[in-house]
């Protein structure tokens, strides 16, 4: 009977542990698929890892205000969470009341900065989606906020965790002297713009060249799409120009060209984010993600200068 009763309280007290160590997480912002895509990867019964451990129970449906597109798809998007079991709350401060860590999902950049502020106050972990803001001012705002309230954040597209690309950022192939990658890159007025939709092409790029970016000249293909091209340090070349799909080649110091920029899917994103959440792991710094921005504003400033070359350094802003 002492053995018994000894089992089932050490069940008991497993069963609470497990409990104790879920993570719960809740979005702000349901105007984008996102929302949907990682909440399906994080609560289905099939997850493994880090990933096991998290679970979206809340969600706060308000996103972008101003940008149609994206408030209209708002409804839609909380009818499927709601069926998916997730709770809708009022509002940011009651989010934070009934969870552990945050995915910042708005799809309009201009209100992160705003909403990410009670998230850190309140020392919860974020993931800021993409565009994390809607100006480099406020992208630099964000990881000043970040460091104030010592809570580490990281913004990222999935086009990042592709596997192509990260065989090559891990160094599988050797030194890399020049990239090209491509993806689509439509645009929104209230943004530069590559944050609305080239940050894709752009992030998997930066994923294969990293840091290092001096300058950029902006043109156009003869069928009118973006080109950027950049200069790196030691004279490597890294260049995004605007198509259909998402693709690329990278080229080594032996001459060898290598596929890159494919698109795997959300779930590699996601389990990295699954792992920020449990240990706190970083896996884009925020010195990366500033100079993916300042890259894609230098570029519009390029575009304003009828091509010219512009320096990354130029369009930071002044303190």
């Amino acid at each position: 009977m002492k053995k018994i009763l000894f089992l089932c309280i050490a069940v008991s007290l497993l069963a609470n542990s497990a409990l104790s160590d879920e993570i719960k997480v809740g979005i702000i912002g349901l105007d984008t698929s996102h929302s949907i895509a990682f909440t399906k990867d994080m609560n289905a019964e099939n997850a493994t890892g880090n990933l096991a451990k998290c679970r979206v129970v809340a969600a706060f449906p308000e996103g972008s205000k101003n940008i149609e597109s994206s408030s209209s798809r708002i409804p839609g998007y909380t009818e499927k969470i709601t069926a998916m079991g997730v709770e809708i709350v009022p509002s940011i401060e009651a989010l934070l009341e009934k969870v552990d860590a945050v995915l910042l999902e708005t799809n309009d950049g201009h209100p992160h900065l705003e909403q990410v502020i009670p998230v850190l106050q309140a020392g919860k972990r974020v993931f800021v989606d993409k565009p994390i803001a809607g100006s480099l001012k406020d992208a630099i705002a964000i990881f000043e906020a970040s460091e104030k309230y010592q809570i580490p954040l990281f913004s990222s597209s999935s086009l990042r965790f592709g596997k192509d690309t990260q065989a090559v950022r891990s160094g599988a192939h050797g030194k890399i002297v020049s990239c090209r990658t491509t993806s689509p890159a439509k645009t929104e007025p209230s943004h530069p713009d590559l944050f609305w939709y080239g940050i894709h092409g752009v992030e998997s790029l930066f994923t294969v060249m990293g840091t290092g970016c001096q300058s950029v000249k902006r043109s156009s293909t003869e069928d009118g799409k973006i080109m950027v091209e950049g200069t790196w340090e030691n004279g490597r070349t890294g260049t995004f120009l605007e198509g259909k799909g998402y693709h690329g080649e990278a080229v080594n110091e032996k001459g060898e060209t290598i596929k890159v920029g494919s698109y795997d899917g959300y779930r590699p994103l996601v389990e990295k984010i699954a792992d920020y959440f449990v240990t706190g792991a970083m896996p884009v710094t925020s010195q990366e993600t500033l100079e993916i921005y300042a890259f894609m504003e230098a570029a519009d400033e390029s575009k304003r200068q009828g091509g010219a070359e512009v320096t990354l350094q130029s369009v930071m802003p002044q303190p």
